[in-house]
């Protein structure tokens, strides 16, 4: 592994981890290549790995309730998931697809159990692996409740990026590759609506509409919509 990608895959959470055992994680992970659009874990699936993003970003989807896949984040380089199948051995509620072309590094669970014989720490670095995407999915559900639908809208936007609610610590991205119809589901609103409010901030210069993406270009504009 190079030094650029050991200074990606430890910008966030890794980085927050002793640094013996940090280096044990990063001697285990084991890189692996998706195209782009291409599954790396399906709903329900068994998963025995924590995935680690090198390069390109991952969408991630939820399907709890109504069982209707929605896109709920997107992970860009430094961010790691697959945290709570590892911890409880469950099958997760999440799907995983390739937004780009993504390198992942996988640190396999009997990896993790074995490096824990030696370190106990193991786990629990993990379980704060679990709490900080814990805490980014609840943050997700308070900017629900915001009533005003253009702040909803950016308060979205803003997660997805990795600018809002961001515990992980990794660096944001400056193009997001949510369509505009996702971004509008994610922030319940009807597709029209979001359309208005995006059309605003395009023409207020804070962000660009391409198809199948938004690119940041004001963040700090865009957070002060957060407060007007």
């Amino acid at each position: 592994m190079d030094s650029v990608t050991e200074r990606t895959l430890s910008s966030g959470w890794l980085g927050q981890v002793e640094p013996e055992l940090k280096r044990e994680f990063l001697r285990a992970a084991q890189p692996r290549m998706f195209a782009d659009g291409s599954a790396i874990q399906g709903f329900q699936e068994e998963q025995t790995c924590l995935w680690g993003v090198g390069s390109g970003a991952v969408r991630l989807y939820v399907a709890m309730n109504e069982q209707v896949p929605k896109l709920a984040h997107v992970a860009g380089p430094g961010f790691w998931f697959g945290d709570a199948p590892v911890v409880t051995g469950q099958p997760r509620a999440l799907q995983a697809t390739a937004a780009g072309n993504t390198r992942l590094f996988a640190i396999d669970r009997a990896v993790i159990a074995n490096v824990a014989l030696r370190n106990p720490d193991a786990w629990l670095a993990v379980a704060k692996l679990v709490l900080m995407n814990e805490l980014t999915a609840i943050g997700a559900g308070e900017d629900l409740m915001i009533r005003d639908s253009r702040a909803r809208l950016v308060a979205v936007l803003l997660r997805l990026s990795g600018r809002r609610n961001a515990f992980q610590g990794v660096a944001p991205i400056a193009t997001v590759p949510v369509t505009q119809h996702e971004l509008a589901e994610a922030s319940c609103l009807s597709r029209s609506s979001a359309a208005l409010i995006l059309k605003d901030l395009v023409a207020r210069g804070m962000i660009r509409t391409v198809y199948g993406s938004i690119t940041i270009l004001d963040a700090k504009a865009l957070e002060s919509v957060l407060f007007e």
